[in-house]
């Protein structure tokens, strides 16, 4: 089975793009991405923030079916932000309109006021299990029915239906124990990029023993791995791209992001240091470093996709770069 990759749009205004021209960079990204080689495009959600603006994840995931002919899908629809149904609700509407192109993608997203405001708070956060279970019921069964602490009614027909019953649906995991989650409702999931290698086989192994052990069979093709994504002309530049990309935007969403718990804001020190730590697992270089690290964590995961951060590099001029010069990444000898 060939590696399918994707492309994350972050909608990031880098600090300077007015909302409207980040938009529009979102969608020459994806336009570029079409043209040179990749598989599929990956929307995000994230709310109150002039740095990261797509709030409306969903929305975004139909516009691009309808600009273009790649699959589409949610990383992520911030779970605690949804009801459940609703979710599979809109799902279906993308799987049908799109002929089987849409991937759901949800996850438990961060503790920061938009969970206050669109959610339960710390107790939406903490404890998604019920949201997963509802999902998963109604997008495998096409039917619901709540008898939890948060959600409570009686049984309902989704519609539409979900295609065939199967829409694609994955759950981001940073841990051993949200794989397991996923793994119990025989769920794939979604790597995050903010941990090594070493740990992601870790949750990898920790999802596999719950899938099993609940009887399900997920392939381990059906999982997805995440990486930030920088081509440079060497792998040292590559790198410095990403390091002072990803902790400008660290910075710039902790200064406007209120989170839920009280906790010190990073330092500019302390975000470089951060970044520098996982530079060496993302995929950074020039074309053939950055083809040997895909090639890798792909052995090492054995996933079937791949979804790669070019926005992390900082600008829009190095992200329209990596997105172009992917195609011989991504080219087959």
């Amino acid at each position: 089975m060939r590696t399918q990759h994707g492309l994350v749009l972050f909608t990031d205004s880098f600090g300077t793009a007015s909302d409207r021209e980040t938009f529009e960079w979102a969608l020459d990204y994806a336009l570029e991405a079409e043209r040179h080689g990749w598989d599929e495009l990956w929307t995000t959600e994230h709310h109150f923030n002039p740095r990261v603006l797509n709030s409306a994840a969903l929305a975004m995931a139909g516009f691009l079916l309808g600009r273009t002919e790649l699959h589409v899908g949610t990383a992520v629809c911030v779970l605690p932000n949804h009801h459940p149904v609703a979710l599979a609700e809109q799902a279906a509407v993308l799987q049908h309109l799109s002929g089987d192109r849409f991937t759901l993608g949800v996850g438990r997203g961060q503790p920061l006021v938009d969970q206050e405001i669109l959610g339960t708070g710390m107790a939406g956060f903490r404890d998604i299990t019920e949201s997963v279970a509802l999902l998963e019921q109604a997008l495998r069964q096409g039917r619901a029915k709540g008898g939890g602490e948060r959600y409570q009614f009686d049984e309902v027909a989704i519609t539409p239906e979900p295609a065939a019953r199967r829409t694609p649906f994955v759950l981001a995991s940073g841990s051993p124990e949200s794989a397991r989650l996923a793994g119990r409702h025989g769920v794939p999931v979604l790597l995050s990029p903010f941990i090594d290698l070493a740990t992601k086989r870790a949750v990898l192994d920790a999802h596999a023993a719950a899938v099993a052990e609940h009887g399900h069979q997920v392939e381990p093709q059906d999982n997805i791995d995440s990486s930030y994504f920088a081509i440079a002309d060497d792998t040292a530049t590559a790198e410095q791209l990403l390091t002072t990309g990803i902790a400008e935007t660290e910075l710039q969403i902790a200064k406007a992001g209120k989170p839920l718990v009280e906790r010190p804001r990073p330092t500019e020190e302390q975000a470089l240091a951060g970044a520098a730590r996982l530079v060496g697992c993302h995929i950074a270089g020039d074309v053939a470093e950055c083809r040997w690290r895909l090639a890798e964590r792909v052995s090492v995961l054995g996933v079937g996709r791949v979804l790669l951060m070019p926005e992390g590099a900082g600008s829009r001029e190095a992200a329209l770069r990596t997105i172009r010069d992917a195609a011989q990444v991504f080219a087959r000898d």
